[in-house]
């Protein structure tokens, strides 16, 4: 079985019907989001659309802004989540 990460820092808040927590552990982090869960696929496809929006208007060679050129970096390490 495995054992429970050391948390070594932890903050919780809400945003309307939603509560989230976020765990500093030894090794990383861990993001903990609870609520409707509908509502949080909805708000996660909308999310993974826009990040693919600007995936694929930056292979077309449009100029990415920089809020979001900054967003599009972050998330290129990532997978697409299985839905």
């Amino acid at each position: 079985m495995m054992e429970e990460p050391n948390v070594e820092r932890e903050r919780k808040g809400t945003k309307g019907p939603f509560e989230a927590k976020l765990e500093g552990l030894e090794d990383g982090y861990r993001i903990t989001v609870r609520g409707d869960k509908d509502k949080i696929q909805q708000q996660r496809q909308v999310k993974l659309s826009f990040i693919e929006f600007l995936r694929k208007a930056d292979v077309a060679g449009y100029p990415i802004l920089f809020p979001f050129n900054l967003l599009l970096r972050f998330f290129s390490g990532y997978k697409k989540p299985n839905m």
